[in-house]
């Protein structure tokens, strides 16, 4: 009995000892989305279109396009800064008129410790493209981010071409 409650001792000790330190929780962060649109063609594409708008569609994009894209997260503008991570997800346009581009955007940002944090968010919402500003919400998280709640503030910072860099402020609330 003495010999099995000093096991037990020495293995409570151990995992104490030894036990992954807890969440950073960040209560807020900032990276930059860096994408390369639907070009085969270009030596940087990270994007595919897995469904195409009907023939008869007229909107700028295609009403019903989906998008599924694998971007990389940066921690300035330009995308040889340091990366922090992987933007994974979709988005499909979803808007009616001519004279404007909207998309529902869902996406899980894959953090890879660059920025000292480790985890996943996952990020959902409707992203009116033309806004200056525009909010989707912040669902959930895992590893640093674990049951994080917020908002993220999407702004475009450049299109050229194929390519636009978006700026992600997030705002975290942890439950």
């Amino acid at each position: 009995m003495k010999l099995f409650m000093w096991v037990m001792i020495v293995a409570i000790a151990f995992l104490l000892v030894h036990s992954s330190s807890p969440p950073k929780r960040p209560p807020s962060m900032l990276f930059y989305f860096h994408s390369t649109v639907l070009n085969e063609t270009h030596p940087d594409a990270n994007t595919a279109q897995v469904v195409a708008a009907p023939r008869s569609n007229l909107t700028v994009l295609g009403y019903g396009t989906m998008v599924v894209f694998d971007d990389p997260l940066t921690m300035d503008y330009s995308p040889d800064s340091t990366p922090v991570g992987r933007a994974q997800g979709f988005y499909v346009y979803d808007q009616l008129t001519k004279e404007s581009v909207s998309a529902i955007f869902v996406f899980t940002a894959l953090f890879n410790q660059e920025d000292g944090f480790n985890g996943t968010l996952n990020f959902v919402g409707a992203d009116p493209v033309l806004s200056p500003y525009r909010d989707i919400s912040v669902v959930g998280g895992t590893g640093d981010f674990e049951l994080a709640r917020g908002i993220a503030r999407l702004s475009t910072q450049s299109i050229s071409g194929v390519t636009f860099v978006l700026k992600v402020v997030v705002t975290l609330f942890y439950f």
